[in-house]
């Protein structure tokens, strides 16, 4: 009984801080000039807050269950790049990852449809990587659903598995 409801204490405060992130992005993505800008970035972990406070984000490409692509914009944790001082290849490859396995625990795959939106963020007191992945996907009644992917990896960016090999 406590320690479902602490682990439940735990998943809100995440979400309630990637929620704050989120609307950082958000409040952040009108900051571009043109969508060829955003070309050059895709890949390519950029600072867009500056050295005193820094805001990381990198743009990968993603499909959707329809095979269309589309863009995500992750954003990520200081604590990733200046504490934990993962490469740029590294934070690519956890955001890869979280773009591959956003979709793992939906049931009609091919409706999934992955939000333009994501986030890296550093557990402190577990001491990992956390990939929030979100979008929608239709139920077995055609209605879609909201759905969030946690997929935890260790401070060096490796996939953190149970014996099943899932996230």
């Amino acid at each position: 009984g406590r320690l479902l409801m602490k682990i439940k204490c735990r998943i809100m405060k995440k979400l309630l801080f990637i929620g704050t992130m989120f609307l950082v992005l958000a409040a952040c993505k009108g900051n571009s000039s043109d969508s060829a800008d955003d070309e050059t970035k895709e890949g390519t972990l950029v600072n867009i807050g500056g050295e005193k406070t820094p805001i990381y984000f990198m743009t990968l490409e993603a499909e959707d269950g329809d095979k269309s692509k589309k863009k995500v914009k992750f954003l990520i944790d200081n604590l990733i790049v200046q504490k934990l001082k993962l490469t740029e290849s590294k934070i690519r490859n956890i955001c890869e990852d979280g773009i591959r396995y956003a979709d793992w625990n939906v049931k009609f795959k091919p409706t999934y449809k992955s939000n333009e939106t994501a986030s890296l963020s550093y557990d402190k007191e577990e001491n990992r990587i956390i990939a929030l992945m979100s979008g929608t996907a239709e139920n077995a009644y055609g209605v879609p659903d909201n759905l969030n992917t946690i997929i935890p990896f260790d401070i060096k960016g490796k996939m953190i598995e149970d014996k099943d090999g899932i996230p």
